[in-house]
Formats: C-alpha cells, sequence, structure tokens
C-alpha cells in the first residue's frame, strides 16, 4: 500500500493590522485613521490605507509652528478613533451629540467629516443572520466639510461616535513638548499661554459689554480715562453718577450683585 501523502498545511493568514489608535483631520477638514513617526525635528503623519506621497509633515521651523497657539492648534486636530455605531446602541444617541459621518462627494470618494446629531427618526430593528440590525435614520448638521452648516439624513453604518478622551500618544506628546520648550515653556504651558492670547469671542458678552459702556458716554472700545486726582473739581462722566445695579440690562442677562463691599456678576445665558 503506498504511503499516504501528507496533507499541506495551509499557510497561516498574515496577522490583521490593529485598527488605529487615532485618528488626525487633515488639510482638507476630514478625518483620517493615522500614525506618528518622529524624523529628525519633524513630525510624520502617514494615513491608514493611503500611500506614503499624501503623508503630512509638521517642521517645528516653519510659520505653522510658530506660536504656542499654533502648538494647540496641531494637537486638537488628533483625537482617538472614532468607534462605528453599533446597531443595538442607537438608542444611546442624544440630540446635539457630536459624531463623525461619512460623507459621499461628487467624485466618488468617501470621507468622514465631523456633524452634528439633530434628529432620529425611530424604525423598528431586523434580525439579519442572527444579528440585529438597526433600520433608523439620523439627520445630522454638518460643521465641517463641503457642506457645513447643511442638513444630511444618514444610516447606522454611516455614523461613528466621537469619544471624549485625551490623546495618549508618545510620538505626538515627545514633538509638541519639544516644540512647547521650545517657546520657553514647560511641558503642557502652551494651552495657558494660547487661551491667555486669545480674545474673547462671545457676541452676547461684547454687546452687553458695549451697551454697558455706551451708558457712560463712551465708544465701543474707547478707554475709560483715568480718573482725575481728588480735590481738583472733576466731574463725573455722563451716566457715572449712576450705580452697577443701574446698569441696562441685556436679553439674557442677569446680574448678581453681593451686598457691600462684594463682586457684582454678570452671568450670559
Amino acid at each position: 500500500m503506498p504511503t499516504p501523502r501528507n496533507r499541506k498545511v495551509p499557510a497561516p493568514a498574515p496577522p490583521r493590522r490593529r485598527p488605529p489608535r487615532l485618528e488626525y483631520r487633515a488639510k482638507d477638514g476630514a478625518w483620517y485613521g493615522a500614525r506618528m513617526a518622529l524624523q529628525g525635528d519633524s513630525l510624520r503623519v502617514m494615513f491608514e490605507e493611503f500611500r506614503e506621497e499624501f503623508d503630512e509633515w509638521h517642521d517645528p521651523n516653519t510659520a505653522d509652528l510658530a506660536s504656542p497657539g499654533d502648538v494647540t492648534a496641531l494637537r486638537t486636530r488628533f483625537r482617538p478613533a472614532s468607534p462605528p455605531l453599533e446597531d443595538a446602541r442607537c438608542g444611546d444617541l442624544r440630540r446635539g451629540q457630536l459624531l463623525c459621518v461619512l460623507r459621499a462627494m461628487s467624485n466618488g470618494e468617501r470621507k468622514y467629516y465631523d456633524a452634528i446629531l439633530d434628529s432620529v427618526k425611530r424604525a423598528a430593528h431586523v434580525t439579519v443572520g442572527g444579528e440585529e440590525r438597526c433600520a433608523c435614520r439620523f439627520t445630522v448638521r454638518w460643521t465641517d466639510g463641503p457642506l457645513r452648516g447643511g442638513l444630511d439624513e444618514v444610516g447606522v453604518d454611516e455614523v461613528c461616535c466621537v469619544r471624549d478622551s485625551p490623546v495618549n500618544d508618545p510620538v505626538l506628546s515627545e514633538f509638541l513638548d519639544r516644540v512647547t520648550r521650545s517657546f520657553g515653556f514647560g511641558d503642557g504651558e502652551e494651552n495657558a499661554k494660547a487661551v491667555q492670547d486669545s480674545p474673547v469671542q462671545e457676541p452676547r458678552l461684547n454687546e452687553f459689554l458695549d451697551r454697558v459702556t455706551k451708558s457712560f458716554g463712551y465708544c465701543n472700545g474707547e478707554e475709560k480715562p483715568k480718573a482725575a486726582p481728588q480735590g481738583t473739581g472733576a466731574t463725573l462722566p455722563p451716566g457715572g453718577e449712576q450705580s452697577a445695579t443701574a446698569a441696562p440690562q441685556a436679553t439674557g442677562a442677569t446680574s448678581l450683585c453681593g451686598g457691600e463691599g462684594e463682586t457684582a456678576f454678570i452671568i450670559i445665558d
């Protein structure tokens, strides 16, 4: 009897590449899975499933990283990867929640942009192959991309959930900390500096403060004159004899004044 031939053992499948831990907002405003590497003094951002000619580079000696605020802006372009919405978890979504949503572009490309959940059209779930499938429709308002500000309706397969957690990547941290130290700050201090240098952009607050300023006879943004020395007979500006509590109230504003010697606060809803 002939000796039986040994069966060929199939070669083991190559190990699947681990999904990216981080995603990165590229120059086109879309989010991509990415990995980082330090090459010399520069940070190299490599996009998953894209050729290396699409890599983005960040050089600390360029105008893009010329201030602590630029470092903070670059830091916000990285975040933990957004997992797909599970079919059985659609009920966890809340109106106003930040999502990362797939958008089919006119040129056939498919890109992920940020959007805010506006509403959910509930539908009965079905079971396919023993797995629950969500049939709900989600109306989102785009916050980035070519349709920014517009509404769109998508299904569960297009929705990913943005995670509110810090970015922990040693390569990224080393690069950003190195650039931060070049400005004379300790690690992480660029955030406080950027906030300190950034002007307040709150229309209702600015409107209220401008209105109060006008009540004293000054134009918007005009500095208050220095107080005249006592005993010179100087008079108060128009409206200056009114108390702080008599200042006109802006719509939606509430004045909370403490007792004598306490600080008065203005709360903008």
